[in-house]
């Protein structure tokens, strides 16, 4: 089963400030088409799943990892990153995910 999502991936975005409207750049989230290996619902601290973002693991195009801003250890292989995808931008395709009650779907392994 192939899924791809639009994430919301940590990266440095332009912004212009000031009087003079002069172009910066800050740590924002910038958003990304990309396959999807892995989806993992949040728990909020009472127990209960999150029912706005979902935890993935998402395809990093190469010409794009030079731009995101991250620590290490959300980069689960060199490829993939570990991100947030707003439920709202993905519900067709995260439909069967969040109607299923599962916790975690493993999509490289399902074929």
């Amino acid at each position: 089963m192939k899924l791809v999502l639009t994430v919301e991936v940590p990266s440095v975005v332009a912004v212009e400030v000031g009087r003079y409207r002069r172009l910066t750049y800050v740590p924002g989230d910038c958003e990304l088409n990309s396959r999807v290996r892995a989806v993992r619902r949040l728990v909020n601290r009472d127990g209960t799943f999150e029912a706005e973002r979902v935890e993935v693991e998402v395809f990093v195009p190469e010409d794009r990892r030079r731009a995101v801003e991250t620590h290490r250890s959300n980069w689960v292989t060199p490829e993939y990153l570990r991100c947030k995808a707003l439920v709202s931008k993905n519900r067709k395709s995260l439909a069967a995910f969040m109607d299923s009650g599962d916790r975690e779907w493993n999509l490289e392994d399902a074929s």
